[in-house]
């Protein structure tokens, strides 16, 4: 039987709280201030876009200008006291909708953005305004996206969509045509890697942040995924790479079982580092941090690299799609051991 929409919301939105906690972090005071300078002045639109890197605190900050807007007595933050407050904490406010990926599920389907149109359409339950997060909005298939920008043309009062995405390069320039744009910074390293701490997570916490991109929440997420050897893992992958001793199938296979996104950040990064070694190293046949780019044949070598971050981020851009991710890992395993393989 499936599952009715109540149940569906419930079943996805995550505990209100820890996300509360996060959106008070120090680095995020000056966006919340503006969020509360616009919903104070009456400027608030009806659809904003929060973007930056994954991880940066999208859907973070979205939960607490939920709670802020509920609120019936906010202050600088929601009160957390009144009937409204306490029930956004439990999870069950009438007039708030969490949309994300359902389990089992690689996108946001059209049916879902039906659901919350027809939701966003009725009167508030409690008299006050109506509150939506979608939650990686980029996930949205096609038609979600069509049928989302019906909404955003055609708010009813008091209604407030926010959008938070990693990736606006994957929606359609209509919708974000359409929406307050505003960018999340992410903190100062020594910032990061102290939030890290405070947090439990400090061995290993340099190198998941920075595949992280810098954004402490992505490396909190990694951490609680049990990435924290992954950079050895990795580094013992292109070792037997350049040995000749690298089973594509096996790494194809743990790589696709086992954050596929995480593990294309890494090549990336990696690749992205060689080649920069690689411009500014003065004597490219002695260089031991790069044994595979050596002379003869080092324009070709250089010209292959490109070949394969290019593939990479294609890769990226494609992960979570409907392409076979072990297949898509084994042809990049057997790009890489061409590469950077002695015998290549």
């Amino acid at each position: 039987m499936a599952a009715t929409e109540a149940e569906e919301d419930a079943a996805l939105a995550p505990p209100m709280r820890p996300l509360l906690e996060r959106a008070g972090a120090a680095w995020l005071v000056p966006l919340r201030e503006k969020l509360s300078a616009l919903q104070d002045q009456g400027r608030l639109p009806h659809g904003l876009l929060l973007a930056g890197r994954p991880g940066a605190g999208q859907p973070e900050i979205g939960t607490w200008l939920g709670a802020r807007l509920l609120c019936r007595a906010p202050a600088a933050d929601a009160c957390g006291r009144c009937a409204d407050c306490r029930l956004f904490l439990a999870g069950n406010h009438p007039d708030f909708r969490w949309i994300g990926v359902l389990p089992e599920k690689k996108e946001i389907s059209i049916d879902q953005m039906r659901q919350l149109s027809q939701a966003l359409a009725m009167r508030s339950y409690r008299g006050g305004v109506k509150v939506a997060v979608i939650a990686l909005a980029e996930a949205m298939n096609t038609k979600a996206f069509n049928a989302l920008l019906k909404t955003l043309e055609e708010p009813t009062a008091e209604t407030y969509l926010v959008l938070a995405a990693g990736r606006i390069d994957r929606m359609p320039r209509t919708v974000l045509s359409r929406c307050m744009r505003l960018r999340l910074p992410v903190p100062e390293e020594r910032d990061a890697l102290e939030w890290l701490k405070q947090h439990g997570i400090g061995e290993g916490s340099p190198a998941l942040l920075a595949l992280a991109g810098g954004a402490p929440f992505l490396a909190a997420e990694y951490a609680a995924a049990g990435l924290g050897a992954l950079d050895a893992e990795m580094q013992s992958a292109i070792a037997a790479a350049i040995d000749g001793r690298l089973d594509f199938v096996a790494f194809a296979d743990a790589c696709a079982r086992n954050s596929p996104a995480a593990r294309l950040v890494w090549l990336e990064n990696w690749l992205t580092q060689c080649l920069r070694q690689a411009a500014v190293g003065s004597d490219l046949v002695n260089n031991n941090r790069l044994p595979w780019l050596r002379q003869p044949g080092i324009e070709t070598k250089i010209q292959a690299a490109y070949g394969l971050l290019d593939q990479l981020r294609e890769a990226r851009r494609q992960a979570g799609g409907p392409l076979n991710a072990q297949l898509q890992f084994e042809g990049l395993a057997i790009a890489l051991a061409a590469l950077v393989g002695r015998s290549a």
